[in-house]
């Protein structure tokens, strides 16, 4: 998704107009990026909060930190001082923009539009009078018209335009083709010289009064679409893809045929326990799901005594298939009617809101009828019985198919906004977060639980309850001071303890040392506060407690008084998450079992290990996790070659993680394929992935099946040592050190609004991409050392965000070109000639980005072009550990960024404990020969969804 432009464009050429001034309607709206120009059928396009410019070739400016006001007020703030207002309150299309305390040296502001290259077809545009003119179908040079004006005028191919009167100033459209790039680009200039002992201006944006030529299309051109009427990829063949509705009603009689000859193994109780364990191993009948410990062995137990390896599945609820169709309907071959035979197919059955599953289209095709949560998941009980799950995971429905089929599951609590819980403006992660300072955040608590909680508080099928799902704790040290009390107790609460802590503003100052002294402990309350020392990030480390135990602790209280039943069960942590010391031992005061969101080829003994001795022994649920593969033109994470390999990799996560004695259960992530055009609540950029167990036609991936049949039906044998778990001998899958891995991983769209500033907010929701302590190539044996690294792209850049546990964090004392030497990491990144192994080729990058106050980073032998780059590096107040954070344009990689394009990457983590010297490595998947031996990376894609 690009940063600072939205729009869903319908063709541009239809037929012809008549010369005739726009009717197009507009509308604005205030977004963290700018503001959002709805111009109707044209789509949307963001006129962005601008950049300052502090010299005569700073041509894009500082970038501001940026917050909104109300909901129509955008304020930005910028590194070198200086405010800047866009407000839309005047209504009619207005912008009246305002500005204060801006250097004296600063030049002026700079406003950059994009517009789509499909302008190319018939689109065009003005500078003040000047005659319309096209934008040029192919690139002939940058700079297309420029010139001092006080209006922009735009113009799409059916006759619909806008317009944009500004200050009379300087203004360019320009084709960024020109940079490899294919957008086109509207720039407006507030020059200082220009407008001398200004600080207001209007911009003011309307329809566009004039004329324009007719367009043509060529209407005998036959209809594209990326989608067949059976959700699957209009561009991809594979042997097991549907092409009629009778192929699907066979699937009902093979289906039925095998289910009639199933017989259940004679060993389960009826929750899918281990019958005849519980006498064995001395467990407690309580009439509910607990855990017990025999010797060093953890236990799930079931509400009859027996042992219970819960084998999850998530998403048994009819949600990822569905896609959002409204908008885009000409990418799909078939769409149903919105009433008759496929009505339930829309969501929630309201074909208005635009969002539709083909899962459910073809569920009806294959057994003629309407689909319904209770009649689907009556199907796929049996089925998933049949298969060897006993149980389903997190985003489940609880129908009652399920339960009169006795197929336990779990829940989340009602922590959130919906049940008028109080939470942190922000979301930390994939989720908001309960602000346990809130006044009346108890009783809340309280009326949310009476009506959600007591209802299961005697229900045996129920496992327990989850508190929420990647909420990114270890971030709450650097979000919370930069919230405004205002808007946050959370703040206030920090306040009130430096004040208590300080007693007055001055000692405060001393010990924090702002950039700008405050006045009062009042000021600091709606101002951002930057953790800036040692002092600092003490201070927050124990708020950081506080916090922690706080929120925690009310949880539980509130939850024994309404459930003394069943297990609370973590909050689903992503590993950099549950790699923090302080928050694993405080929660774990206060849950059953630690849940935790394990992506990774490797089951790494050594990390699980010591979460489990953080949290005081507690026992392990790994809650989500999937293989997947591009075979049929879905996304991938965690990716593999085929559903072969896919069938191995559950094999082996599954039973290496069994046989650790601490861990109780996994949930595989999901039962179905998400849509292949995107989950619906993300919009036109959602994930897309080969995620199911079955795909969009509620075909079961065969070979996968088989693997999870096999693994399924040893899991007890292997939890209780009676036989070895299955291991995979690929060094993807065994967290062999010096061996070359083969790992993929897939760059994600970025979100709007991503920022520089060491937290993981409009960061896509895909979890951290572990670097385990196992792959350490070289140095002494360091098991503390360890990081999680995220990517993802937009048309400009490519963004990196990487979060390290270090004992000894943020030393690097070596020149720029020997920063390999020291703390940071080193990436490797190749576009061409990705299946040649060898030396380095000329278009190959390593780039080192050493962890440094500040950052820096250097791309060897290109040192020119990492002055295009933006790093920061933030230690954790925990004083354990480092983010590194970077903007790498593709301009300075050398690559023009396509979908589905793959290149070879890698990345390592070096470490040193006096910033001297390389004491020891991390690699991702090659060795410690990187820099000599291409062949050794691994690779990475760039998707769409």
């Amino acid at each position: 998704m690009k940063p600072a432009l939205t729009f869903s464009l319908a063709c541009l050429l239809f037929f012809s107009l008549p010369a005739v001034a726009s009717d197009t309607k507009v509308t604005l709206s205030a977004s963290a990026e700018g503001v959002v120009i709805d111009a109707g059928s044209m789509g949307k396009f963001t006129l962005p909060v601008p950049g300052l410019r502090m010299g005569p070739t700073d041509y894009k400016g500082e970038k501001p930190s940026v917050e909104l006001e109300g909901t129509e007020k955008i304020v930005a703030r910028y590194p070198s001082g200086g405010e800047f207002t866009m407000d839309l309150s005047r209504g009619n299309g207005t912008i009246a923009c305002s500005f204060s305390g801006v250097p004296t040296n600063a030049l002026g502001f700079t406003f950059a539009t994009k517009i789509p290259v499909n302008f190319k077809q018939g689109g065009k545009f003005s500078i003040g009078s000047a005659a319309l003119q096209p934008f040029p179908e192919t690139f002939d040079k940058q700079i297309i018209a420029q010139g001092t004006a006080k209006q922009f005028n735009l113009l799409d191919a059916m006759g619909d335009g806008f317009s944009i009167k500004t200050p009379a100033d300087y203004q360019q459209v320009q084709d960024n083709r020109a940079f490899n790039w294919p957008v086109f680009m509207y720039i407006l200039n507030f020059t200082f010289a220009t407008n001398p002992g200004k600080s207001t201006f209007l911009l003011e944006v309307g329809p566009f009064d004039g004329s324009t030529e007719s367009a043509k299309v060529n209407s005998d051109e036959p209809r594209k679409f990326l989608i067949d009427r059976y959700g699957q990829s209009a561009r991809k063949e594979f042997a097991s893809k549907v092409t009629r509705d009778e192929e699907l009603e066979a699937d009902a009689a093979k289906e039925a045929l095998a289910l009639a000859a199933f017989v259940p193994p004679g060993d389960q109780d009826i929750y899918g326990g281990l019958a005849g364990s519980g006498e064995q191993l001395h467990l407690s009948k309580t009439g509910f799901f607990h855990v017990q410990k025999v010797g060093d062995r953890q236990i799930l137990v079931t509400p009859e005594g027996n042992a219970f390896f819960h084998l999850g599945v998530c998403g048994i609820s009819s949600t990822d298939d569905h896609t959002l169709v409204k908008g885009r309907e000409k990418i799909f071959e078939w769409l149903p009617e919105p009433t008759g035979e496929f009505a339930t197919a829309w969501r929630d059955g309201k074909p208005s809101m635009g969002i539709m599953s083909f899962f459910a289209a073809n569920w009806i095709r294959k057994f003629k009828k309407p689909f319904t949560l209770e009649d689907w998941t009556a199907q796929i009980i049996p089925r998933l019985k049949m298969w060897g799950f006993n149980s389903a995971g997190a985003f489940s429905a609880n129908t009652e198919a399920m339960r009169s089929r006795n197929f336990p599951g779990v829940g989340f609590l009602p922590l959130g906004k919906r049940d008028a819980i109080p939470v942190l403006p922000e979301n930390l992660g994939a989720a908001e977060l309960m602000d346990p300072f809130a006044p009346g955040v108890e009783a809340a608590l309280e009326t949310a639980f009476a009506k959600k909680v007591t209802p299961r508080a005697n229900d045996p099928l129920l496992i327990g309850y989850f508190l929420g799902n990647e909420q990114h704790l270890e971030n709450l040290p650097k979000v919370i001071p930069r919230l405004k009390s205002s808007q946050s107790p959370a703040k206030a609460k920090l306040v009130s303890m430096l004040q208590e802590k300080y007693s007055t503003i001055e000692k405060f100052n001393s010990a924090w040392g702002p950039a700008n002294p405050f006045a009062s402990f009042d000021a600091l309350k709606d101002e951002p506060l930057f953790i800036r020392n040692d002092v600092a990030a003490a201070d927050m480390r124990e708020f950081y407690r506080l916090y922690l135990e706080t929120y925690y602790s009310l949880v539980e209280k509130t939850f024994r008084k309404f459930d003394p039943n069943h297990l609370l069960i973590g909050s689903r942590w992503t590993p950099h998450t549950a790699n923090n010391e302080d928050l694993v031992r405080i929660a774990s005061k206060h849950l059953d079992v630690i849940s935790v969101n394990y992506y990774t080829y490797a089951i790494e003994e050594s990390f699980l290990k010591k979460v489990n001795e953080w949290s005081g022994g507690k026992p392990l649920i790994l809650s989500e996790w999937y293989f997947s593969c591009s075979d049929r033109g879905l996304g991938s994470t965690k990716e593999v070659a085929d559903q072969k390999e896919r069938g191995a990799a559950y094999r082996n996560y599954v039973e290496q993680s069994a046989a650790l004695p601490f861990v109780v259960g996994v949930e595989w992530f999901i039962y179905t394929d998400q849509a292949i055009s995107g989950r619906f609540f993300q919009g036109f950029n959602g994930e897309g992935n080969n995620t199911g167990l079955v795909d969009v036609t509620d075909r079961p991936y065969e070979e996968l099946v088989a693997a999870c049949r096999e693994t399924n039906a040893r899991i007890y044998d292997v939890m209780l040592g009676k036989e070895k778990p299955y291991a995979y001998e690929d060094p993807r899958f065994n967290g062999k050190a010096g061996t070359q891995a083969g790992k993929k991983i897939a760059i994600p769209r970025a979100l709007p609004g991503i920022q520089i500033d060491g937290t993981t907010n409009n960061w896509p929701g895909v979890p951290g991409e572990p670097i385990e302590s196992s792959r350490q190539m070289m140095g002494k044996t360091n098991p503390n050392l360890r990081g999680d690294f995220r990517m993802c792209w937009d048309d400009s850049n490519l963004y990196f965000l990487i979060q390290v546990k270090d004992p000894t964090p943020l030393k690097n004392l070596r020149d720029d070109k020997g920063m390999w030497g020291a703390d940071g990491v080193e990436l490797f990144i190749g576009a061409k000639e990705i299946s040649t192994p060898g030396t380095m080729i000329f278009s190959d990058r390593q780039i080192l980005i050493g962890a440094s106050e500040p950052a820096r980073i250097h791309i060897v032998d290109h040192p020119e072009d990492s002055k295009m780059c933006q790093v920061l590096a933030v230690k954790d107040v925990t004083g354990d550990g480092y983010v590194l954070e970077a903007m790498i344009p593709w301009k300075a990689l050398g690559i023009e960024p396509n979908p589905d394009m793959e290149i070879l990457f890698d990345i390592a983590i070096d470490y040193s404990d006096d910033g001297k010297a390389r004491s020891a490595q991390l690699v991702w998947n090659g060795t410690s020969d990187n820099s000599g031996d291409r062949g050794l990376w691994g690779k990475a894609r760039i998707v769409e969804n």
